[in-house]
């Protein structure tokens, strides 16, 4: 044997024990707290308002980034100067007039500057109520509304009922993915003081942006920034935003009637608009797609159509898209079959409940288990894989045609029949090329290309739905991409896929390791990407940033795994989630093991107590780190 061949596997095997104990180097710092609120085309402007923004004092107010108002006349922003702004006024006519210099002012005409502010105030009611909208509360009513000097919130989702009072330096502490979102149901009030250094600050450590932080505020009076206070953060209010003498905003106002300066600095990223063709006139509806999925391991032969789905008592078809116009809570349900039992995963909860607000895009999956006696070969579970990326992500100048490219993949290892592609705004859906030997099912070498063309007239989220059987077993996996109309900013893409070894258990279960490979086929990196399993946790990150600069890049790959001892069958879903100019990509991947009962055997003896959990244990412990061994070395090889 070459020794330093062995000497350096050695070192990487050890390598490899401490990185799964998290005791050795640095891995990217995956984004922590809730997912990060969608701005859109509002992410575009440091204040926005609908009625207008006023400016006192001296003119001597610093403004970087752009600002607007809609629907009120220009005119409503007279009071700040092109000499205090470093970015552009956009307004709905023509009536700015400043100081009399107005260089700095895009207006109606041209109609396109109107539409720009418009689509930005829609954006902005949407991101609010996305905001509003997030349950599950890391903290509430923290410190009885009254946030004291010391106050340190780690990333998460706080909320108030009451109004929040800052009047001593609060911190934000966490890493530049991480991600913070405050909901108060009153007023947000900063104390004044005498300086920027005896101020109030909104403090951010450990390297935390201001971009990751908002601040909902449905109080009726909104938010006020004392007196030389300091703030970091987006902030929307339902109402109005005022920012008293000298106060300082790194980040965003965004108010639903006015904001008031007086000798303030606000700074937030400057962005170009490209001005589009056509207008928006509303927001976009919420979509909802419902998918079932099927286990037939106990001798069940139930297709699908057998059983009838539902959202709120209306009946839809697995794979379709449903969209709504109103932000509400909506019930999906199904004609149920007492021998099969059924499970919500994905954007549902465990009763079938979920909230959709508009722009949403939330996917619902319904897998229906079949209850009996347990089939004599136990059957392998399909695994399904479809990636889909639109050409062009954007369309700066107005509607136009897109062509959608779909590639289909077998990830397990059995071949997969009756494959169908079902896609909600796309068709027909059409087999390129892929079935090599025309046989008519999905192998494993074989990758299927699928392609549509259709003309989009403005932003659009599309989904498709791929669904393949074998064995009496279904395999499904969704992909939905956006094509962003009459701007240029391009949206992210992600793609995870999850397979689980092994696929099937006999002997009553035992330990699984779900191996997550997550990609980008967009064509921008991606921020505050993150995984969760909704039956398996922790979700440990291996490697996959090669250039360590904790973005998702479009060459990388990275690679999780997550272990679980299933002592029945089990279908799990896992959810990817990345951001980019201030969109948010997801995707799903679904994934099925099949756990045969184990026989009776009879009792030879009692074993010592907690004999049993503590094997269980130690070889669930050393499996994890044999794959974990096995990943680097393989890695390395390469």
């Amino acid at each position: 044997m070459n020794m330093k061949k062995y000497h350096t596997n050695v070192i990487t095997a050890v390598c490899a024990v401490f990185l799964f104990l998290g005791l050795w180097g640095a891995t990217p710092v995956l984004a922590a707290g809730p997912a990060v609120v969608n701005l859109l085309t509002a992410g575009n402007f440091s204040i926005l308002t609908k009625t207008g923004i006023t400016n006192t004092g001296s003119h001597t107010t610093s403004i970087t980034g752009n600002i607007g108002s809609s629907p009120i006349t220009a005119a409503a922003m007279d009071n700040v100067f092109c000499t205090e702004i470093a970015g552009t006024i956009y307004g709905v006519d023509a009536a700015y007039t400043g100081s009399g210099a107005a260089s700095c002012f895009k207006g109606n005409p041209p109609s396109g500057n109107k539409t720009v502010v418009d689509n930005a105030v829609l954006d902005m009611e949407a991101a609010y109520t996305d905001a509003a909208g997030r349950a599950g509360p890391d903290g509430l009513n923290v410190g009885a509304g009254t946030l004291s000097a010391g106050t340190i919130f780690t990333p998460g989702l706080y909320k108030w009922t009451t109004d929040v009072s800052v009047t001593g330096t609060t911190t934000l502490s966490g890493g530049a993915s991480d991600i913070w979102i405050f909901q108060i149901s009153g007023n947000l009030n900063l104390s004044s003081a005498g300086s920027i250094a005896t101020g109030v600050h909104i403090a951010l450590t450990g390297g935390a942006v201001a971009s990751n932080v908002f601040w909902q505020v449905g109080g009726a009076t909104g938010a006020t920034l004392g007196t030389y206070s300091t703030f970091n953060g987006t902030i929307l209010s339902a109402k109005q935003i005022i920012l008293q003498t000298g106060a300082v905003l790194n980040g965003k106002a965004l108010a639903q009637t006015q904001a008031t300066l007086d000798a303030n600095t606000v700074a937030s990223t400057l962005m170009s608009i490209i001005t589009p063709t056509t207008s928006r006139s509303t927001q976009r509806p919420g979509s909802l797609t419902v998918v079932k999925t099927l286990i037939n391991d106990n001798g069940g032969t139930k297709t699908v159509a057998n059983f009838p789905l539902f959202i709120d008592g209306v009946s839809i078809s697995s794979g379709s898209t449903n969209e709504f116009s109103n932000t509400a809570t909506h019930i999906v349900t199904e004609t149920p079959d007492v021998r099969y039992v059924g499970v919500f995963s994905g954007d549902c909860d465990a009763s079938g409940r979920v909230s959709v607000s508009v722009n949403d895009n939330k996917i619902c999956i319904l897998t229906n288990n079949d209850i009996g006696t347990a089939a004599a070969v136990v059957p392998i579970p399909p695994l399904i894989d479809v990636i889909k990326v639109p050409n062009p992500l954007a369309l700066p100048n107005g509607p136009g045609e897109v062509a959608y490219t779909y590639t289909l993949r077998n990830v397990g290892t059995v071949p997969i029949g009756s494959i169908t592609m079902t896609g909600d705004t796309c068709g027909p859906i059409t087999l390129v090329s892929g079935d090599n030997n025309v046989d008519g099912r999905l192998d494993v070498s074989e990758a299927w290309i699928y392609r549509c063309t259709t003309t989009l007239s403005e932003t659009h989220t599309n989904t498709v739905v791929a669904t393949g059987w074998v064995n009496g077993l279904s395999a499904i996996d969704t992909a939905s991409a956006t094509v962003i109309v009459g701007a240029s900013s391009v949206p992210p893409l992600i793609h995870i896929t999850k397979v689980p070894n092994p696929l099937t258990l006999t002997g009553g279960g035992g330990m699984v390791v779900y191996t997550k490979r997550v990609t980008n086929p967009g064509t921008v990196a991606l921020s505050n990407v993150s995984v969760v399993d909704d039956r398996c946790t922790p979700v440990t990150y291996i490697y996959g940033d090669t250039n360590g600069d904790q973005k998702l890049d479009t060459t990388e790959t990275w690679l999780y795994t997550c272990p679980s001892l299933l002592t029945q069958t089990t279908t799990n879903t896992a959810v990817a989630t990345g951001n980019a100019n201030g969109l948010t990509a997801r995707d799903f991947a679904v994934a099925t093991v099949v756990v045969a009962v184990a026989p009776s055997l009879p009792n030879t003896g009692m074993q010592p107590e907690g004999a049993s959990a503590g094997i269980t244990l130690f070889l669930g412990m050393a499996l994890i780190v044999l794959v974990s061994l096995a990943l680097v070395l393989r890695k390395r090889v390469r």
